[in-house]
C-alpha cells in the first residue's frame, strides 16, 4: 500500500491455535497524527452509534487490489503455503 502512499508501520501475522487452516485477518488504518486511537497504541473499536464512523471512507478497488496481492504473496511465504 504503499505505492498509495499508505505507511504500513505494524503487521502482526500470528497463529492463534485455529484448529483449521483458514487466514482471516483484521485492518485497522492509524492515522501517525491522530490525538485519538494514536498510532502505536491497541486498537479501541468504539460503538457504531458514537459517531467515530461517521467520517470513514470505503476503500477504493485499487486498496482492495493492493492488499490482495500482498495476501497473494504472503500466503506463497514458507510459513504459509500449505493453507
Amino acid at each position: 500500500m504503499k505505492r498509495q502512499g499508505i505507511e504500513i508501520g505494524r503487521i502482526n501475522y500470528q497463529d492463534m491455535g485455529n484448529w483449521n487452516h483458514t487466514l482471516h485477518i483484521h485492518i485497522f488504518g492509524r492515522a501517525t497524527t491522530a490525538t485519538k486511537q494514536k498510532y502505536g497504541e491497541a486498537v479501541y473499536l468504539p460503538q457504531r452509534s458514537s459517531g467515530f464512523y461517521d467520517t470513514f471512507k470505503p476503500l477504493t478497488e485499487k486498496d482492495v487490489i493492493e492488499m490482495r496481492t500482498e495476501i497473494e504473496r504472503l500466503m506463497e511465504t514458507e510459513k504459509y503455503k500449505n493453507f
